[in-house]
């Protein structure tokens, strides 16, 4: 209550306090004024009325309001708009930083750990949080010439908040600038916010008894945003669920699978001694990548009914979610052989170049694949000589995906289109056909 509100109550009071005193006057009777003890009308006395009473009781309820209404200033929260400023106090780290990111997010921004200092004894004496736009980009001379560049993201913004330990023991904010050069995020982004998103506890748990029962990551994403309300009251996004899933993948590799493959190639080799088998391992933290294995017979059929391949990579049911790439042929009795198999951490040109080197022995004279172009880059290098045709099977399968409007709409399209990819060898006669198509 403001000082306003406490004088017009005070005015109010007084007001009535005189309306009682005048109506508690009492009129002298006709009766002798010396015998009676009632007050004449030349009496100066009046009845006695509790005005200190009501008076001190006012003032005990203004007070008893004032004490009500009155904010205890809190850690990390000393104003009522929850804003940074100079003078505030911290007891940790984590709680001024879990501040300024809730700062951030009613805003708009995303924050970033600019500046760190430490004692001998490892605690934070100083501490900068800033913008996550904060900076200018460097520059890479060894990717001038590169064909793709991340968009820029750090233009200088000057926006951040600083504290430092003082002496009795709290982290005092000592530096905040709250203007910045560039638009924030509209409220139905904030989600995306890179500081604000994180996967709870719960969340995890719920990850990984999915991951046991074989659930797949978009399942297990739609059941949790239903959990949540929608995708905005997640939490995180897809990417960041994919992340870490496959860091549990790689953690639970560590543990127990890695050793496990080893032993099993070890006694397959010691069964057949002509069973090859190849790993590729990360140099940074020694976990398994690539593997790559082929037994005695798919080594003979490959050199026999080798020179036309067919590679596929979008199998992927194992439970580490990883691309299962079988390298497959057909022999004299028109039978489907395969001559290896491979589990490969992911589909870039890297990974695929690795994969075709461990086939090395016999360069294919035509490689049948899906729409890969990390794997068109790969057979380019490592077999130069091979001619690379796309799968008619993945064609069709990406025209029906990519162009199902068409299909429901038109009642002859999709045999049309049928007849053109299975039923013309013959370039003329298959120019005829697609250009006949086209015109219907």
């Amino acid at each position: 209550m403001d000082t306003s509100q406490i004088i017009l109550l005070e005015d109010e009071l007084n007001d009535c306090i005189a309306d009682q005193q005048e109506e508690a006057q009492i009129e002298p009777t006709h009766g002798s004024p010396k015998n009676s003890n009632t007050p004449s009308r030349h009496s100066k006395e009046i009845v006695e009325v509790p005005e200190i009473v009501l008076e001190d009781e006012f003032i005990g309820w203004i007070a008893d309001q004032q004490e009500e209404t009155k904010v205890e200033p809190t850690l990390g929260s000393p104003n009522k708009s929850n804003t940074p400023a100079i003078g505030m106090k911290f007891d940790c780290d984590e709680s001024a930083y879990e501040f300024y990111k809730e700062y951030a997010h009613r805003i708009g921004f995303s924050v970033r750990k600019h500046f760190v200092k430490r004692g001998n004894a490892g605690q934070i004496i100083r501490r900068t949080f800033s913008c996550s736009k904060e900076g200018e980009r460097a520059v890479d001379k060894r990717r001038e010439n590169a064909s793709y560049r991340h968009p820029i993201s750090r233009i200088g913004c000057l926006a951040q908040m600083t504290y430092h330990l003082q002496k009795d023991g709290m982290l005092h904010v000592v530096s905040f600038h709250g203007q910045h050069n560039h638009e924030f995020a509209p409220s139905p982004m904030k989600h995306m916010l890179r500081s604000k998103r994180k996967i709870s506890s719960a969340q995890k748990a719920i990850a990984n008894d999915a991951e046991r029962s074989v659930i797949s990551i978009k399942q297990t994403i739609e059941l949790l945003s239903m959990q949540a309300g929608g995708r905005e009251n997640l939490g995180f996004m897809d990417v960041d669920y994919k992340n870490h899933v496959h860091n549990e993948r790689r953690m639970a590799l560590r543990k127990g699978d890695g050793p496990a493959i080893m032993e099993y190639f070890h006694k397959m080799q010691l069964a057949d001694p002509s069973y090859f088998y190849s790993i590729q391992v990360d140099d940074d933290d020694g976990q398994i990548m690539n593997i790559f294995w082929a037994d005695a017979r798919s080594i003979v059929d490959y050199g026999h009914f080798g020179d036309v391949v067919c590679f596929d990579t979008t199998y992927r049911t194992n439970r580490y979610n990883r691309p299962f790439a079988p390298f497959v042929g057909v022999n004299h009795h028109k039978q489907s052989i395969i001559f290896g198999a491979a589990l490969l951490y992911d589909e870039t040109i890297e990974s695929f170049k690795w994969f075709l080197t461990a086939m090395s022995g016999k360069q294919p004279r035509t490689i049948l694949t899906d729409q890969s172009a990390a794997m068109a880059k790969a057979i380019i290098e490592v077999f130069p000589k091979s001619n690379h045709r796309l799968c008619v099977w993945h064609i069709y399968q990406n025209a029906a995906k990519n162009l199902h409007h068409v299909f429901h709409s038109s009642k002859h399209f999709a045999n049309d289109f049928s007849d053109c990819l299975y039923e013309y060898e013959d370039e003329d006669e298959w120019l005829i056909s697609w250009d006949y198509m086209l015109k219907e």
